[in-house]
Protein backbone atom coordinates (compact mmCIF):
# COMPACT_ATOMS: atom_id res chain seq x y z
CA UNK A 1 0.00 0.00 0.00
CA UNK A 2 2.82 2.69 0.98
CA UNK A 3 4.38 1.81 -2.27
CA UNK A 4 0.83 2.60 -4.61
CA UNK A 5 0.99 5.47 -2.23
CA UNK A 6 4.18 6.93 -3.47
CA UNK A 7 3.75 6.19 -6.87
CA UNK A 8 0.64 8.37 -6.51
CA UNK A 9 2.42 11.02 -5.36
CA UNK A 10 3.05 12.96 -8.18
CA UNK A 11 0.01 13.19 -9.54
CA UNK A 12 -1.71 14.47 -6.48
CA UNK A 13 1.18 17.01 -7.04
CA UNK A 14 0.14 17.72 -10.43
CA UNK A 15 -3.32 18.09 -9.71
CA UNK A 16 -2.69 20.83 -7.23
CA UNK A 17 -2.92 23.07 -10.23
CA UNK A 18 -6.32 21.77 -11.66
CA UNK A 19 -9.21 24.00 -12.72
CA UNK A 20 -12.48 24.13 -10.73
CA UNK A 21 -15.78 25.19 -11.78
CA UNK A 22 -17.86 24.80 -8.41
CA UNK A 23 -17.72 27.96 -5.99
CA UNK A 24 -15.21 27.39 -2.81
CA UNK A 25 -16.91 28.24 0.57
CA UNK A 26 -15.64 31.53 1.97
CA UNK A 27 -12.47 31.74 4.32
CA UNK A 28 -12.24 31.64 7.83
CA UNK A 29 -10.12 34.46 9.83
CA UNK A 30 -9.20 34.13 12.89
CA UNK A 31 -8.07 37.40 14.76
CA UNK A 32 -5.03 36.63 16.99
CA UNK A 33 -1.41 37.98 16.99
CA UNK A 34 0.13 35.22 19.85
CA UNK A 35 2.17 33.09 18.49
CA UNK A 36 1.08 29.95 17.42
CA UNK A 37 0.06 27.06 19.96
CA UNK A 38 0.80 23.69 18.19
CA UNK A 39 -1.82 21.21 18.76
CA UNK A 40 0.65 18.19 18.65
CA UNK A 41 4.23 17.93 20.06
CA UNK A 42 6.61 19.48 18.00
CA UNK A 43 9.18 17.15 16.51
CA UNK A 44 13.18 16.92 17.33
CA UNK A 45 15.46 18.98 14.92
CA UNK A 46 17.93 17.81 12.50
CA UNK A 47 19.52 20.33 10.19
CA UNK A 48 18.83 23.93 10.09
CA UNK A 49 17.95 25.18 6.64
CA UNK A 50 18.70 28.80 5.24
CA UNK A 51 21.77 30.14 6.64
CA UNK A 52 24.93 30.16 4.41
CA UNK A 53 26.43 27.18 3.41
CA UNK A 54 23.21 24.97 3.69
CA UNK A 55 21.62 22.70 1.81
CA UNK A 56 19.35 25.32 0.80
CA UNK A 57 20.43 29.29 1.57
CA UNK A 58 17.70 31.64 2.13
CA UNK A 59 16.65 35.07 3.88
CA UNK A 60 15.64 33.18 6.62
CA UNK A 61 16.45 29.81 8.38
CA UNK A 62 13.73 27.11 10.34
CA UNK A 63 14.92 23.54 11.79
CA UNK A 64 13.89 20.65 9.77
CA UNK A 65 12.62 17.78 11.70
CA UNK A 66 14.87 14.78 12.04
CA UNK A 67 15.52 12.68 8.94
CA UNK A 68 13.81 15.03 6.61
CA UNK A 69 16.10 15.73 3.59
CA UNK A 70 16.42 19.87 2.38
CA UNK A 71 17.21 20.39 -1.26
CA UNK A 72 17.43 23.61 -3.27
CA UNK A 73 15.51 24.07 -6.01
CA UNK A 74 16.34 25.75 -9.22
CA UNK A 75 13.61 26.38 -11.73
CA UNK A 76 16.28 27.14 -14.21
CA UNK A 77 17.28 23.39 -14.41
CA UNK A 78 13.55 22.52 -14.62
CA UNK A 79 13.21 23.12 -18.30
CA UNK A 80 9.17 22.26 -19.58
CA UNK A 81 8.67 21.67 -15.66
CA UNK A 82 9.41 25.10 -14.52
CA UNK A 83 6.00 26.63 -14.08
CA UNK A 84 4.73 23.53 -11.71
CA UNK A 85 7.38 25.42 -9.21
CA UNK A 86 5.66 28.21 -10.03
CA UNK A 87 2.50 29.97 -7.93
CA UNK A 88 1.33 33.13 -8.94
CA UNK A 89 4.59 35.44 -8.14
CA UNK A 90 6.05 32.48 -5.41
CA UNK A 91 8.37 30.69 -6.96
CA UNK A 92 9.98 27.41 -5.00
CA UNK A 93 13.62 27.86 -4.09
CA UNK A 94 13.68 24.59 -1.71
CA UNK A 95 11.83 21.43 -0.70
CA UNK A 96 12.34 19.66 2.46
CA UNK A 97 11.87 15.59 1.44
CA UNK A 98 9.72 13.99 4.25
CA UNK A 99 10.25 10.36 2.75
CA UNK A 100 13.90 9.74 4.34
CA UNK A 101 11.78 9.92 7.84
CA UNK A 102 9.15 7.78 6.71
CA UNK A 103 6.20 10.08 5.29
CA UNK A 104 5.26 10.98 1.57
CA UNK A 105 5.09 14.81 1.54
CA UNK A 106 7.52 18.20 1.27
CA UNK A 107 7.96 21.08 3.58
CA UNK A 108 8.33 23.77 0.31
CA UNK A 109 9.37 26.76 0.82
CA UNK A 110 8.21 29.43 -2.08
CA UNK A 111 9.64 33.01 -2.32
CA UNK A 112 8.19 36.09 -4.30
CA UNK A 113 11.19 38.03 -4.46
CA UNK A 114 10.54 42.15 -3.60
CA UNK A 115 6.87 41.26 -2.31
CA UNK A 116 6.18 43.11 0.60
CA UNK A 117 3.41 43.83 2.63
CA UNK A 118 0.70 42.22 5.41
CA UNK A 119 1.70 38.48 5.60
CA UNK A 120 -1.91 37.31 5.72
CA UNK A 121 -2.28 39.05 1.92
CA UNK A 122 0.49 36.80 0.79
CA UNK A 123 -1.16 33.55 1.58
CA UNK A 124 -4.29 34.95 0.57
CA UNK A 125 -2.60 35.47 -2.70
CA UNK A 126 -0.64 32.29 -2.59
CA UNK A 127 -3.84 29.93 -1.90
CA UNK A 128 -5.94 31.31 -4.40
CA UNK A 129 -3.10 32.25 -7.30
CA UNK A 130 -3.24 30.57 -10.63
CA UNK A 131 -5.94 27.23 -11.19
CA UNK A 132 -6.08 25.90 -7.79
CA UNK A 133 -9.47 24.14 -6.26
CA UNK A 134 -9.68 25.13 -2.49
CA UNK A 135 -11.79 24.58 0.08
CA UNK A 136 -12.18 25.92 3.68
CA UNK A 137 -9.44 28.07 4.28
CA UNK A 138 -8.77 29.44 8.02
CA UNK A 139 -6.62 32.28 8.01
CA UNK A 140 -4.62 33.45 11.73
CA UNK A 141 -2.45 36.28 13.04
CA UNK A 142 0.91 34.34 14.56
CA UNK A 143 4.01 35.85 15.28
CA UNK A 144 7.15 33.95 13.16
CA UNK A 145 10.57 35.02 14.11
CA UNK A 146 9.75 37.57 16.23
CA UNK A 147 7.86 39.63 13.74
CA UNK A 148 4.35 39.52 12.54
CA UNK A 149 3.35 36.60 11.00
CA UNK A 150 0.40 34.55 9.79
CA UNK A 151 -1.30 30.86 8.74
CA UNK A 152 -3.38 29.13 6.92
CA UNK A 153 -4.80 26.05 6.37
CA UNK A 154 -6.93 24.95 3.43
CA UNK A 155 -8.38 21.47 1.70
CA UNK A 156 -7.26 20.69 -2.05
CA UNK A 157 -9.34 17.93 -3.95
CA UNK A 158 -7.84 16.21 -6.54
CA UNK A 159 -10.89 14.64 -8.85
CA UNK A 160 -8.64 12.67 -10.52
CA UNK A 161 -7.59 10.53 -7.03
CA UNK A 162 -11.21 11.33 -6.10
CA UNK A 163 -9.58 12.52 -2.66
CA UNK A 164 -8.82 15.61 -0.67
CA UNK A 165 -5.73 16.70 0.98
CA UNK A 166 -5.22 18.94 4.01
CA UNK A 167 -2.49 22.00 3.70
CA UNK A 168 -0.75 24.60 5.75
CA UNK A 169 1.38 27.47 5.34
CA UNK A 170 3.22 30.40 7.01
CA UNK A 171 4.37 33.24 5.57
CA UNK A 172 6.65 36.22 6.52
CA UNK A 173 8.89 39.23 5.23
CA UNK A 174 12.24 38.97 4.69
CA UNK A 175 14.94 41.07 3.21
CA UNK A 176 14.11 39.40 0.01
CA UNK A 177 10.79 39.24 -0.19
CA UNK A 178 8.08 37.24 1.30
CA UNK A 179 8.44 33.82 1.93
CA UNK A 180 5.64 31.06 2.26
CA UNK A 181 6.71 27.80 3.47
CA UNK A 182 3.85 24.91 2.77
CA UNK A 183 3.31 21.87 4.16
CA UNK A 184 2.16 19.77 1.22
CA UNK A 185 1.21 15.58 2.61
CA UNK A 186 0.29 13.23 0.45
CA UNK A 187 -3.05 12.61 2.29
CA UNK A 188 -4.86 13.12 5.60
CA UNK A 189 -2.42 10.79 7.31
CA UNK A 190 0.42 11.90 6.25
CA UNK A 191 -0.87 15.60 7.34
CA UNK A 192 -1.48 14.53 10.86
CA UNK A 193 1.74 12.57 10.94
CA UNK A 194 3.88 15.40 9.07
CA UNK A 195 2.04 18.10 11.25
CA UNK A 196 5.05 18.65 14.04
CA UNK A 197 7.61 19.17 11.38
CA UNK A 198 5.48 22.14 10.21
CA UNK A 199 4.79 23.48 13.25
CA UNK A 200 8.88 23.02 14.14
CA UNK A 201 9.36 25.29 11.12
CA UNK A 202 7.17 28.24 12.53
CA UNK A 203 8.25 28.07 16.19
CA UNK A 204 12.26 27.91 14.65
CA UNK A 205 12.02 30.42 12.15
CA UNK A 206 14.46 33.44 11.98
CA UNK A 207 14.79 35.86 9.84
CA UNK A 208 18.90 36.12 7.88
CA UNK A 209 21.01 39.23 9.84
Amino acid sequence: MKTLRILALAGVLAVAGCSSSEKPAEPTFEASSAPAAPSVAVTAAGVKVGPKGSPCELPFSFDAAADWKPKAVDVKTLGEFAELAKVGEFTNVCEIDAKPAGNIGFLRVYLAEGRSGQPRGHLDAFVKAGRREVSGEVYKDIQVAAQQGAEVTWNLKSTSLDMTTRYSAFAMNTEAGAVVVVLNAFDEIEYEQMLPAFQLAVQSAAVAS
